[in-house]
């Protein structure tokens, strides 16, 4: 027999077909449900995921070749046990599917060589995950020869998980990182890795970057000035990675609107030079948030550090 039915939590039933691993999906009425909004096909292709790293271990289904994975939300709930603390995690990915769940064919190999080694080209994943230990090199061997349709980077930060999306232009052969993501959190944990430092200031002229994002390289900075003691490199770097976290720490409380924490930042600095990031980050801000009572506000703070500054250059106090 080559094929096999399933039967969701909630009453969807799929029949799913090895031979070109496609299933088709009833609802619980037995109604079939279509892969496109035309209607013009009821065949939906099982996805295929390859883990590529050293610090994954994944549940597999050895008998039958995939495993049912939960959909909520419109995300289908990837799991998958992190090796160097032992515990289970979680990404997601978003899906169009109206089911609860869904067949995915999942693989494992350690590094990129054994992915050339023993996985055929015939077969295209749509979806490659990867941990820290890929490099961008290794990324571009895996969209070139995979035709792979998404890369998903899998980054620890304060025993949260992270799962960022990096799109790879087809024709993009250029070795600048910078070129190859519109993911500022990926880019910074690379740069911090090979402490590019002045790559990572330039993240937060070139994105428009999220405080949720912000708050994930604020951990990768914080995390790396914590091995200050063992590592000769960070003892090295020391004063440019505090540069970089007080700035980030700066612009995160600009998107916050926190004012007490503007003041007080501003309020601390004692060189005139260090304020000058301060300024190029409330412009930019400012810039990004066009409302008027949100340029009244970035205007306030605008004033409070030419305040500062007069009040350096002159050697007086203001009160």
């Amino acid at each position: 027999m080559n094929f096999i039915e399933e039967k969701t939590p909630k009453g969807y039933l799929l029949k799913i077909f090895f031979d070109k691993w496609q299933f088709l999906a009833f609802d619980k009425k037995g109604k079939s449900i279509y892969v496109d909004k035309e209607c013009r096909s009821l065949l939906h292709t099982v996805p295929v995921i390859i883990f590529v790293g050293s610090t994954f271990d994944i549940k597999r289904e050895y008998d039958r070749g995939y495993v049912l994975l939960k959909i909520r939300n419109g995300e289908i709930v990837v799991p998958y046990r992190d090796v160097r603390d032992l515990k289970t995690k979680f990404f997601f990915l978003a899906t169009d599917k109206e089911m609860d769940a869904i067949p995915v064919r999942m693989m494992l190999v350690h590094d990129v060589a054994q992915m050339v080694r023993e996985i055929d080209v015939s077969i295209q994943p749509d979806y490659v995950v990867v941990d820290d230990a890929v490099t961008p090199n290794d990324v571009i061997i895996i969209k070139n020869r995979y035709k792979v349709n998404e890369i998903v980077y899998v980054e620890l930060a304060n025993n949260y998980f992270l799962a960022e999306r990096l799109q790879i232009p087809d024709s993009d052969r250029v070795m600048n990182i910078n070129m190859m993501s519109s993911n500022p959190v990926f880019l910074a944990r690379i740069h911090l890795r090979s402490m590019d430092l002045a790559k990572i200031n330039q993240l937060l002229l070139d994105f428009e970057i999220t405080a949720l994002d912000t708050e994930y390289i604020l951990s990768f900075i914080q995390d790396l000035l914590g091995r200050e003691e063992r590592d000769p490199v960070v003892q090295k770097n020391k004063t440019m990675l505090l540069d970089l976290l007080n700035s980030f720490k700066f612009y995160h409380s600009l998107l916050q609107k926190d004012e007490a924490s503007i003041k007080e930042m501003i309020e601390a600095t004692r060189d005139i030079k260090k304020l000058t990031p301060f300024r190029t980050l409330v412009s930019k801000v400012k810039a990004m948030y066009p409302g008027a009572e949100e340029q009244k506000l970035y205007t306030v703070y605008e004033n409070i550090l030419y305040d500062k500054l007069e009040e350096l250059k002159s050697g007086i106090r203001v009160t």
